[in-house]
């Protein structure tokens, strides 16, 4: 039995229903269990899977998924083999101007609703030495300026990742970390990315606004709409990534996502250069796609 988080939408909801089609039994976490997403769900599902409401923010939440996928099991004579955590948002643009409670928000949900949920589902799991699988992100390898409240819920998460598989290997559970580049879902949908930003910049002190000026965000608007479409649109890639964490005998440790060649080459230079060439590339990176600049003066 497989229990994944985050089913509404993207990669989780993709890989729901891959498994399901292959005769996996699924506990398909959603936070909207009534809306589009989960409708889907039992649309074009067997009855095999079944969907749980859950908010990875809150423990009362995750705690009564625990007892409702305990409950099947006693009943099925089934045990648990894995959990996914793919829960995941993105708040804020740059620290400068992106409230505390954006920050707390992406780590909340990031990082801490990941810590949350595999704490609760480790007893199931040593019963079967079973897995946990982490969607973390490229970004928890490689800072990238103008995102940092995602940025540092993904350091977390990878952090977490790995101290995890380290402390679960003489239980015998698989701890395996799938770190995407950027490819095309909700979160990089291009019209939910500039309300996100049009939120941040709404609710900037007006002391900054004026400090950075109107030109400097419409610019920071503009640019994040061409940072989106680098987006790779085969999302394909990660679900079958996904899917051999969660059923290969010996999975990897890691397994990173790729296509977009632009991204492999900057990820290459993080893993090789010194912070003062890592920075120097970014700097060419945020020029080619326009990113804005502060004014030099007022």
């Amino acid at each position: 039995m497989f229990h994944f988080l985050g089913c509404d939408s993207g990669f989780g909801h993709r890989l729901a229903k891959r498994l399901d089609s292959k005769g996996f039994q699924v506990f398909a976490c959603c936070q909207f269990p009534s809306e589009t997403g989960a409708s889907e769900l039992r649309k074009w599902c067997s009855e095999r899977l079944r969907i749980i409401e859950l908010d990875v923010t809150k423990d009362d939440s995750v705690n009564k998924a625990v007892e409702l996928v305990k409950d099947d099991l006693r009943s099925s004579g089934r045990k648990l083999w894995a959990i996914v955590n793919n829960a995941g948002i993105h708040k804020g643009i740059i620290i400068d101007t992106t409230r505390i409670e954006d920050f707390k928000d992406c780590m909340e949900v990031n990082t801490f609703g990941l810590l949350r949920v595999t704490k609760a589902f480790l007893p199931l799991l040593k019963e079967t030495k079973g897995r946990i699988v982490n969607v973390t992100s490229v970004a928890g390898r490689m800072p990238v300026s103008h995102i940092a409240p995602y940025i540092m819920s993904k350091y977390a998460a990878v952090a977490f990742n790995d101290c995890l598989r380290q402390e679960m290997s003489p239980w015998g559970i698989s701890v395996v970390s799938v770190e995407p580049e950027l490819f095309k879902t909700n979160m990089t949908n291009l019209e939910k990315a500039t309300e996100r930003i049009n939120d941040s910049i709404s609710t900037t002190p007006s002391s900054l606004s004026k400090e950075y000026g109107k030109d400097y965000f419409e610019t920071f608007s503009k640019s994040m709409s061409s940072f989106v479409n680098y987006a790779s649109p085969h999302p394909g890639i990660v679900v079958k990534d996904l899917e051999a964490a969660v059923s290969l005998k010996y999975p990897d440790n890691h397994y990173r996502p790729r296509r977009n060649l632009f991204f492999r080459f900057i990820i290459l230079c993080y893993i090789m250069f010194p912070s003062r060439i890592q920075d120097f590339l970014i700097k060419i990176g945020m020029v080619y796609i326009k990113a804005p600049r502060p004014p030099t003066s007022h």
